[in-house]
């Protein structure tokens, strides 16, 4: 089969990143596989695997006409008998251009943990847990699981070498905590983060420290690998707990395009999703971050939980949640082992790269094997016109009732500030030009798509 692969972005997250990997597992077995998206640090590994990539005409704006257009273009001339769109807007592009125009099959992939009311409901759908897949096949008809695929050769203990610490300006005798992921609001990935370097600036002074090195430990450091609209945010809160500990207790490396080292020389492991998963392919034990200030560590009595739900766990929490599950992990190199071990087996029972492979190439199978009627084809992208454009309408209410109040919150300031009465305005907080731009920038954007880019969720990554 000739397929062609469209994510939506190519910075270093789950989504995408699975996206890169199962297509190179789908090509390994014989397939021919394009890809398509806009520019991104991952580009670089795609032709590194082989793969040819082409650059979309226009990024992070869903639907776009341009993308749609050059995507029929390309599926004509390389004559490709499969589409493949991960997440919402690249399937609703693919959806109208390619799917509708010349009746190509489409399979869309979701790996957030809701699936949009706008993805097509005709064409093969892939959801990345359990708890999805049960509540989509009551929706659609056909639905597969392929859970976040994991290289378990590539990502296992000791794959990043011995100078795993050294490489990230670590000692041998520290104790490492370490989180890998995108520094966004999105999922509260970057509030996790921020709560995490709070709760090790506890932990690296006081009684637990003393306790620690009384029983041989070294000093406590967490690692934070990654990048996004947050990163000043999560680097500021990590200026202030060094300075306030006197030395180095959180390094911020930024992004790294192979992060194995900031796996591998961890003791403990934070994170969600697929970032998670890497951390327990690697013989960690891990803490699972959850929404609302919500962490759960993985147990023998927590993965059934996380199995069926994903890897992500339900919130509130009650702001002691990681410290709470830290704790015992720092201070015991016995439990570390054993949950690191949990963790390790389970990954290779259900998360193996080779056999998610396989089941993507079945999901292709289905899509070419059976053709909805060009009714059933016509209705179904009708309702998807329909709700997209109630979502953009959505956004777009939002987008005006929070800059009115920006703004309305602006010019009270102004009316009650040095200025008042003067028509003045002192510079210490903004005006009303500009105001209410702040949120424009949708979760999981990286901060660079356009204002009316409709959010799209990176997913448990």
């Amino acid at each position: 089969m000739r397929i062609l692969v469209y994510p939506g972005v190519m910075e270093v997250g789950g989504s995408q990143l699975n996206a890169v990997q199962l297509a190179h597992e789908v090509a390994r077995a014989g397939h021919d596989v394009l890809m398509f998206g806009p520019d991104g640090d991952l580009v670089p590994l795609v032709g590194a695997l082989g793969l040819e990539y082409v650059r979309a005409p226009q990024e992070g704006r869903w639907p776009s006409p341009r993308n749609m257009a050059a995507l029929r273009r390309l599926v004509v001339d390389r004559g490709v008998d499969v589409v493949h769109g991960y997440e919402w807007g690249p399937s609703v592009d693919l959806a109208f251009g390619p799917h509708r125009r010349l009746g190509t099959p489409l399979v869309t992939t979701v790996l957030s943990m809701d699936v949009p009311d706008h993805v097509p409901t005709h064409e093969p759908l892939v959801v990345g847990t359990r708890r999805l897949h049960e509540q989509q096949r009551v929706l659609r008809d056909r639905v597969h699981l392929i859970e976040p695929p994991i290289d378990t050769e590539r990502d296992a203990p000791g794959a990043a070498g011995p100078d795993a610490r050294a490489l990230l300006g670590l000692r041998p005798d520290d104790l490492v905590v370490s989180v890998v992921g995108r520094l966004s609001t999105d999922l509260g990935k970057a509030d996790g983060v921020a709560a995490a370097i709070d709760v090790v600036g506890r932990l690296a002074s006081g009684p637990a420290a003393r306790a620690r090195a009384a029983a041989g430990a070294g000093p406590l450091r967490l690692v934070v690998v990654g990048t996004g609209p947050e990163q000043a945010r999560v680097a500021a809160r990590a200026d202030a707990v060094n300075a306030a500990a006197g030395e180095q207790v959180v390094v911020v490396t930024g992004q790294l395009l192979d992060p194995r080292a900031a796996y591998d020389a961890a003791d403990v492991v934070l994170g969600m999703g697929s970032s998670v998963l890497r951390g327990m392919a690697f013989g960690k034990p891990v803490v699972v971050q959850g929404d609302r200030g919500a962490w759960r560590a993985l147990t023998g009595d927590t993965l059934g939980g996380f199995l069926h739900g994903g890897w992500l766990c339900e919130g509130p929490g009650d702001g002691a949640d990681l410290e709470r599950e830290l704790v015992p992990l720092l201070a015991d190199p016995v439990l570390r082992a054993q949950r690191g071990a949990l963790g390790r087996g389970v990954v290779l029972d259900a998360y193996g790269l080779v056999a998610a492979g396989r089941r993507q190439e079945a999901v292709y199978a289905d899509a070419v094997a059976v053709r909805p009627s060009e009714a059933v084809r016509r209705e179904a992208l009708l309702r998807c016109a329909v709700d997209v454009v109630k979502f953009k309408a959505s956004l777009a209410r939002q987008r005006a009732v929070a800059g009115a109040q920006a703004w309305a919150g602006a010019r009270a300031g102004s009316a009650t500030g040095p200025g008042a009465g003067t028509g003045a305005h002192d510079g210490s907080g903004p005006g009303p030009r500009g105001t209410g731009r702040s949120g424009d920038r949708p979760a999981g954007s990286g901060g660079a798509r356009p204002a009316d880019a409709a959010p799209q969720r990176e997913g448990a990554r």
